[in-house]
C-alpha cells in the first residue's frame, strides 16, 4: 500500500502504541511461521493495519504474549496475533511480490527480480488459495501499467483501477459480514493512496521524466482531490463496526496517512525558502 498506512505514533498513548507495535510483531511472526523465514523481509505496516481492522470488525480471537526476535533478542515485545494476521501475512507475500517485480521493470534492479524469482513459488501457491484477490491484484496492476504506459491525465482511472484492487484486499471471504462495507472501505482507501502517492512523487517524477497522473495540477488542486478522497473514505470507515483498537485506526486514517505528504510539502517550503533567501542582495 505504499507504505502510506501507518500511525502518527507520538499521538498515540503509550498503552496504543504497544498494541499497534505487537499487531505489526504478529503480523512478523505470521509471516515466518507461515510463509517462511525470509517472508520477513517483506513486512511493512500496511499489512499490520490490515490485521488490525479485519480483527476488530469480525471480532477475531487474538492470541498475544511477550516475545523476542532475531531482530530484538535482547528484548520481549508485545505480539498479538489473529486468523487475520495471517490472511495479512499472506497478501503481504502477493503484493511484495508484485512490487518486486515493478522494481525490476522500472528500474532494472538485479536485486529486486532475484528476490522476486525467490517469492515467486510461494506467490503461486498463494494465488491459488486466494483466487479472487489474486485475479483482482494480477488484473488491476496490468490495467494500471497499460494506463501510465498510455500518459492516462485523468487521476480518476489510475485510482480506480488502484481501488478496485484494494477493495478485494479488506474482503478475507467470499459472503462474509460486512462484505460489501468493508470492500467500499477498501476501494475508496486505494483510491487516496494511489493520489496521495502520485503527489509526494510529482517533484521526483517531473525531474525523471516519470509517468506521473497529477501533472498539470498545482498544490491546491492536488489538497483539494486529496480531501475530497480523504472524506469518502473517512464515510466508508465510519460505517465499519470496530470493536477494539478504534482510536489507533483514528490515528492511521487521519492523521497518519498524511505524513508523507506534510513531510514533502515542508521539504518543498524549505527550498523554497532558501532558494529565495539565496537571492536576496548582501
Amino acid at each position: 500500500m505504499f507504505g502510506f498506512v501507518t500511525a502518527s505514533t507520538e499521538l498515540l498513548s503509550q498503552q496504543n502504541q504497544l498494541r499497534y507495535r505487537g499487531w505489526y510483531c504478529g503480523l512478523c511472526r505470521s509471516l515466518g511461521e507461515v510463509c517462511g523465514q525470509s517472508y520477513r523481509l517483506l513486512l511493512n505496516y500496511d499489512m499490520a493495519f490490515l490485521a488490525m481492522l479485519l480483527s476488530s470488525v469480525h471480532k477475531l480471537e487474538e492470541s498475544s504474549g511477550e516475545c523476542s526476535c532475531a531482530a530484538h533478542p535482547l528484548k520481549k515485545h508485545l505480539e498479538i496475533r489473529t486468523s487475520a494476521s495471517d490472511y495479512a501475512a499472506d497478501m503481504n507475500v502477493i503484493l511484495g511480490y508484485y512490487k518486486l517485480l515493478d522494481d525490476w521493470h522500472d528500474d532494472n534492479n538485479p536485486a529486486a527480480f532475484a528476490a522476486a524469482s525467490a517469492f515467486a513459488p510461494k506467490c503461486r501457491e498463494l494465488e491459488q488459495k486466494y483466487p479472487r484477490q489474486a485475479q483482482a491484484i494480477a488484473a488491476c496492476l496490468e490495467n494500471l501499467s497499460d494506463l501510465e504506459q498510455d500518459g492516462e491525465c485523468n487521476p480518476d482511472l489510475p485510482a480506480n483501477c488502484f481501488g478496485r484492487l484494494m477493495g478485494e484486499l479488506f474482503v478475507m471471504e467470499d459472503g462474509i459480514e460486512y462484505e460489501q462495507e468493508l470492500r467500499a472501505f477498501g476501494r475508496t482507501l486505494g483510491r487516496f493512496i494511489y493520489v496521495m502517492d502520485a503527489a509526494t512523487d510529482l517533484q521526483s517524477d517531473l525531474k525523471h521524466e516519470r509517468y506521473n497522473c497529477l501533472v498539470g495540477y498545482d498544490s491546491d488542486g492536488i489538497y483539494e482531490i486529496l480531501q475530497i478522497m480523504g472524506g469518502d473514505f473517512m464515510r466508508c470507515y465510519q460505517r465499519l463496526p470496530l470493536t477494539t483498537d478504534r482510536e489507533i485506526a483514528d490515528n492511521i486514517l487521519t492523521a497518519g496517512v498524511w505524513q508523507k505528504y506534510a513531510a514533502q510539502k515542508h521539504k518543498q517550503s524549505k527550498k523554497e525558502k532558501d532558494r529565495k533567501d539565496g537571492q536576496k542582495p548582501v
